[in-house]
């Protein structure tokens, strides 16, 4: 039963990361009015799908860094080691997603699994360098290179920039203008192909796309890898279970994170969208892009950078070269609060778990 409890849970964490990290891909498409936060869901699930399976081929990586590359080789895991460091990452990131707060599967697993280790063992436990070198400074740097490389994108493109239209007096309103600048063309001084319009639509789409397929190609191996331990810790397992099981873990773990991003991503959406830089249809494009580049280089590497870290760092930059907040509510102090507690609430939790345990 113990493993079959270890599969629940992290078909749970699954379902909490995809409604957590599906708006980290799609956010720029509704902040910017460009899409429909339903049909943005959709579009942002389908190509996490589609990721989550590449992983099958392109995660072995990460796969590695996250079932064997933390821990010392002579760490006694079991699969109630396991399901304690599952605690931690699960219960923070549900109930960050209840309350809207985009936060990091990656640091919630990652600090899940020291926690865990600290209470089992001690620090001895841990592979040290490892953790610094392949996780902890991919996860710190990675927000500051998207906001640097958004920041930068943006200030160099700002001269093409000029040959977008600027908003006309009684031409629109400014969310329609948000969603295509070329609205307000002049059609005597700067006519407008239809095609242009099109082609610039399209890639804002396709940026999406290749954000929520970076991301699901990034975490979706991060979190079978638990799955993966624990069908070779089974006492049932047998002879290369482990590695028939690793596709049908990746598979299982993707169909739970498509799940969770249609039916519980809308609150995080929201925040991201709305909440956190003032988008329009080219700077979204460029948070994209910088996002996705980001996501895409680290993945092949087995460094688990923070799809949330990495494209708010680049809705910061977007902030940061715009000059101005958000006309809403502001939500960076929280999204910032989140960055600072995910690690350290998640190790505590499944600390507390292991301590419980020895306790029964």
């Amino acid at each position: 039963m113990t493993i079959t409890l270890i599969a629940a849970v992290v078909l749970l964490l699954a379902w909490a990361n995809g409604a957590n990290d599906v708006s980290k891909g799609i956010a720029s498409l509704v902040g910017a009015g460009v899409a429909q936060a339903r049909r943005a869901l959709w579009w942002g699930t389908a190509w996490t799908v589609l990721g989550g399976l590449a992983a099958v081929v392109l995660g072995a990586a990460m796969v590695r860094t996250f079932s064997s590359g933390l821990v010392r080789p002579e760490m006694p895991l079991s699969l109630g080691f396991l399901l304690a460091a599952l605690c931690g990452a699960v219960a923070w990131v549900l109930g960050a997603t209840r309350f809207g707060l985009p936060v990091s599967t990656t640091h919630a697993l990652l600090g899940g699994l020291v926690g865990a280790t600290l209470a089992t063992t001690g620090p001895q436990g841990l592979l040290a360098r490892s953790i610094l070198g392949k996780a902890a400074l991919p996860l710190l740097l990675s927000p500051l290179i998207a906001m640097l490389l958004c920041s930068g994108v943006l200030w160099l493109a700002s001269r093409l920039a000029r040959q977008v239209p600027i908003r006309q007096a009684g031409c629109c309103s400014e969310g329609e203008w948000r969603a295509d600048p070329f609205r307000c063309a002049a059609p005597a001084s700067r006519p407008t192909p239809a095609r242009v319009r099109r082609l610039w639509a399209a890639l804002h789409w396709m940026s999406a796309a290749a954000t929520s397929f970076a991301r699901a190609l990034n975490d979706v191996p991060k979190i079978a890898a638990i799955l993966i331990m624990g069908l070779a810790l089974s006492p049932e397992s047998q002879p290369g279970l482990p590695f028939a099981g690793a596709a049908g873990s990746i598979m299982a773990v993707t169909v739970a994170m498509g799940l969770g991003g249609l039916w519980g991503g809308r609150k995080v959406l929201n925040v991201l969208a709305h909440r956190v830089a003032p988008l329009d249809a080219y700077t979204g494009l460029v948070a994209n892009v910088c996002t996705s580049s980001l996501v895409l280089l680290a993945s092949p590497l087995g460094l688990p950078v923070s799809t949330t870290h990495v494209s708010t760092g680049a809705l910061m930059g977007v902030r940061w070269n715009a000059g101005q907040q958000p006309a809403g509510v502001d939500a960076l102090k929280g999204v910032l609060f989140g960055w600072l507690v995910t690690f350290p609430v998640s190790g505590a939790i499944s600390a507390g778990a292991v301590a419980l345990s020895r306790l029964m």
